[in-house]
């Protein structure tokens, strides 16, 4: 795939954070996150979540991480 797409050559390790998947999907319960009561107490700015993914996904091409 990295000589088809021309990408750059990245280890997994410099590109994930197993820490921090381990620690997310390591939980034995559901969690369910709402916002509700930080926009009732006056955190109203938010980040759009289909544009983050979009920009971090434009970030991977320009760094060839991805094709």
């Amino acid at each position: 795939m990295v000589e088809k797409h021309g990408l750059a050559r990245n280890s997994y390790k410099d590109v994930s954070s197993w820490p921090f998947g381990d620690f997310v999907f390591g939980w034995d319960y559901d969690f369910f996150a709402d916002g509700t009561k930080a926009r009732r107490l006056g955190f109203h700015e938010f980040v759009d979540t289909e544009a983050m993914f979009m920009n971090i996904f434009d970030d991977f091409r320009k760094r060839k991480v991805i094709p």
